[in-house]
């Protein structure tokens, strides 16, 4: 059986959700109208005298809750949430009733970690207005307190009441997250009926019917992801890491991810994955590609993004494969500084020490190796 892919399921939530900063930003609210006039004269200001300005609006009118609103959103709107939590807090004491203001606070608090005050506040707000959205923000407060049953309770509620994008994405995701696959399975199945246009839903399907061994149906709905919104990079990354897990599919991802590379040709997860697959199909009896191809596009997704380990691993073993050692002591040289818990990369070029006389550097390398895994 193919080995689960690593962490799955936590990296397919953190890839799709939507930072909470930027989703406290409501453009519907009247204050941030206000707002917008503020701002319009100083439209060519850095945020620095944007900042002076509200600074100075709030000295002069400390007791005005539209300054402190404004001071508070400006900051969350510069990821400034440890900032904003005092103007919001003060905006909360001047007028308790604004719900705008109170779901914001909760936000920044959840943010910053203070979440026994982003229940509180939640939990006042849930007795003036029962909403979907309370529900799920106390799950993420639940589950970032590690209480796993009730952030699940609190997922499915805030689903049933509104089974919207968001909601149903977050219970499925949810549940994945502690392994459960199956109830998961179901609910993406129902969100994409429901959605059939949302590639990170699709996303969702396919890393749970990855997540049970049905890797066919997996590579499908994330090959039905990637169609939906080619521009997604996500959804190329899921498919891109289960490039091997379906034979059937193979032909079909590799030109998925071809087309990615000529749409989005300064992409650098679109070149490595695409190296990938040339990589395997090259490697496989009777698939041959033109030479040289592979190597080119990991030279170019180093090239779009240095810092990119993977990618510089990938080179190391292409270059061994390929007998030229010098060559691939170097990339995994490279990798190990990007990225210094890649035990494979400690084990490969121990190998190539110890393969040129090094037994030193060789014997360091699989010592790191070992230690590695062992934690």
């Amino acid at each position: 059986m193919t080995k689960p892919l690593p962490l799955a399921t936590a990296q397919f939530r953190a890839g799709f959700a939507e930072p909470r900063p930027k989703e406290a930003v409501r453009t519907f609210w009247p204050v941030l109208l206000f707002c917008a006039a503020a701002l319009a004269g100083v439209a060519g200001e850095d945020a620095a005298r944007r900042e002076k300005t509200l600074l100075d609006e709030v000295r002069i009118h400390s007791d005005s809750f539209q300054a402190n609103r404004v001071l508070g959103e400006f900051y969350i709107q510069q990821h400034r949430l440890s900032a904003a939590i005092p103007y919001l807090e003060k905006a909360r004491q001047i007028d308790l009733s604004n719900y705008e203001n109170a779901y914001d606070l909760a936000l920044a608090y959840l943010q910053t970690g203070l979440t026994a005050k982003s229940r509180d506040v939640i939990t006042g707000l849930l007795k003036e207005k029962d909403r979907a959205e309370l529900h799920n923000l106390l799950g993420d407060v639940e589950e970032a307190e590690g209480h796993v049953d009730q952030a699940a309770q609190q997922y499915e509620t805030a689903a049933r009441m509104d089974p919207s994008e968001k909601n149903l994405f977050d219970l499925g995701s949810d549940l994945m997250l502690h392994r459960g696959f199956e109830p998961a399975l179901k609910v993406f199945t129902f969100a994409t009926e429901r959605y059939p246009q949302s590639a990170k839903l699709r996303v969702g399907l396919g890393i749970a019917r990855y997540s049970l061994g049905q890797y066919d149906d997996a590579v499908a709905s994330l090959c039905q992801a990637v169609d939906l919104d080619p521009r997604d990079t996500k959804a190329l990354d899921f498919l891109g890491k289960m490039y091997d897990v379906s034979p059937r599919f193979a032909t079909e991802v590799t030109q998925r991810l071809a087309h990615f590379v000529q749409s989005y040709p300064d992409n650098a997860a679109a070149h490595y994955y695409y190296a990938i697959s040339l990589r395997k199909r090259k490697l496989a009896p009777g698939l041959n590609e033109p030479p040289g191809q592979a190597e080119m596009h990991l030279l170019r997704a180093v090239q779009l993004n240095p810092a990119y380990a993977d990618a510089h691993f990938e080179l190391g073993l292409l270059y061994e494969d390929e007998k030229q050692d010098a060559k691939a002591i170097e990339q995994y040289q490279l990798a190990i500084k990007l990225h210094s818990d890649l035990s494979k990369a400690h084990y490969r070029l121990g190998r190539l020490y110890q393969k040129s006389g090094q037994p030193a550097l060789a014997r360091k390398e699989f010592q790191e190796f070992e230690g590695l895994e062992a934690k």
